[in-house]
């Protein structure tokens, strides 16, 4: 703690040189403190700026006129030496931030005593905000190793084409390892999963790991296609087929598939007409085209996906049940993002990876912001995710995304943020979700003793390894 005399001896500043110091003597000092590297900050008893030197004016880009006589509590609410100055518990390698600067510094604080009472501070300061940006992005770039070595060694006994899908939780690995096994035969698949999750991600994967990996793979929305072009558009159209028609004709996706894979995305989209015509292609593995009347034979894979409830469709009447079985030969759900939340930083990382070499910046996430995502619900998953991180990327002015820059859907929930939105689930949806819940809360309660938690439960062992599977808790 520094004491300032009472006899008469020179003390710094407008306000706290008095009139009879001897003009040589405060020039003398004055002339020191200027001349030391680290930035000098005096204030007094009201947080008026009474006094820094030369360093200091550098290192903020600051006038002295501008900032002598100005309460620093205005400008610079948050500095640490308003601490000291309400304390007298002086500070020594004091790391903070400055935000009317953006700048890092390091910081030995002092209280400036006179007579037994504080009547103001002191501040030595070096900068520091290159060295603690290269330690964030160390520890980024660290973080972000730990991520890919998990993913390696989840996934290691993978094909590369599903090693490179990103996220380890067990519930993913678990269907990718399905979907690897179902990869190399011919049998059609089909991907569930609400909309967002990386269904279209899954099928490029299935189709590079099959035998068909050199053929083309062919990807139609089968929600974008006007129910009056669909047909045109899958199996092609002869010359003067109809108004407007290309002259020699079109094929459609299915012949641009051939010896390759053809991607079905939101097939539970798909009139009713058109699935029967579909089936038909599917069984002969040839297809007419319109206004044609010459079977052209085919070899493709077909792979599918929805979001919908094709079970529920088919006892509805809206989607056909032997095309259900004919594309559902072996059906793949993923897991919603909220049921895999330990995937949440590494895809948030990954997408701030690759929005930092688009603006030539380095993101990270601060503490609070990856808080604020690991309880929000995703009800669009990764799809919604990377939005939200490129909306952050460009609203950030720095390089930490902060809950600032998160959406404000996500900060008015709080933890409610994770409640499923009313409407979103049919009900045995809902049934299905408190179900997994509850074994999940009895395995924890247990102490992950199964034995024990299917007693909780009051079910028996056969089906409560059957619901183990089902819900991917094995």
């Amino acid at each position: 703690m520094a004491t300032i005399p009472s006899d008469g001896s020179p003390m710094l500043g407008e306000h706290i040189f008095s009139a009879e110091d001897a003009a040589f003597e405060k020039r003398t000092l004055l002339n020191i403190l200027d001349s030391i590297h680290e930035s000098i900050l005096i204030i007094d008893a009201q947080t008026r700026v009474c006094y820094v030197n030369d360093s200091y004016l550098k290192m903020f880009g600051i006038q002295r006129e501008k900032i002598i006589g100005r309460h620093l509590a205005k400008f610079e609410p948050l500095a640490r030496i308003h601490e000291v100055l309400k304390t007298g518990v002086p500070l020594t390698g004091d790391i903070s931030h400055i935000h009317s600067a953006q700048l890092d510094v390091c910081a030995d604080i002092v209280p400036l005593c006179q007579d037994g009472r504080i009547i103001g501070a002191l501040a030595l300061m070096k900068n520091m905000t290159e060295l603690v940006q290269t330690n964030r992005e160390l520890e980024h770039f660290k973080q972000l190793s730990e991520h890919l070595q998990n993913e390696l060694a989840s996934k290691d006994d993978l094909p590369p084409a599903f090693r490179n899908v990103l996220g380890h939780s067990k519930s993913f690995v678990t269907v990718l390892r399905t979907a690897a096994r179902a990869a190399p035969s011919e049998a059609s698949i089909c991907i569930m999963g609400e909309s967002g999750v990386g269904k279209e991600v899954v099928a490029e994967a299935l189709h590079y790991s099959s035998r068909r990996a050199g053929g083309p793979l062919i990807k139609i929305n089968c929600a974008a296609i006007p129910e009056n072009l669909m047909e045109s558009e899958l199996f092609g159209y002869e010359a003067g087929a109809f108004t407007g028609a290309r002259a020699g004709g079109k094929p459609g996706k299915f012949e641009l598939a051939q010896h390759g894979t053809i991607f079905l995305d939101e097939i539970g989209e798909m009139p009713l007409t058109m699935q029967v015509k579909l089936l038909r292609a599917l069984q002969e593995h040839a297809i007419t085209r319109v206004g044609g009347s010459r079977p052209i034979q085919l070899d493709f894979r077909l792979i599918t996906a929805t979001n919908r409830d094709l079970a529920a469709m088919m006892s509805e009447g809206s989607f056909r049940e032997d095309l259900y079985y004919r594309i559902n030969v072996i059906a793949l759900t993923i897991p919603p993002l909220r049921e895999r939340r330990e995937d949440i930083n590494v895809y948030a990382s990954l997408f701030l990876e690759e929005l930092g070499r688009q603006y030539g910046r380095t993101y990270r996430l601060s503490a609070e912001a990856l808080d604020l995502l690991n309880r929000y619900y995703w009800p669009g998953n990764v799809r919604e995710l990377k939005n939200c991180m490129e909306r952050a990327a460009v609203l950030t002015p720095g390089d930490l995304v902060d809950v600032d820059q998160l959406p404000a859907k996500m900060k008015s929930g709080g933890s409610g943020a994770a409640a499923p939105p009313p409407g979103r689930y049919k009900l045995r949806e809902l049934l299905e979700r408190t179900e997994q819940e509850a074994i999940e809360s009895a395995l924890r309660s247990c102490g992950n003793n199964r034995s024990k938690a299917m007693d909780l439960l009051g079910i028996s062992r056969r089906n409560f390894y059957q619901k183990l599977e089902k819900y991917h808790l094995n």
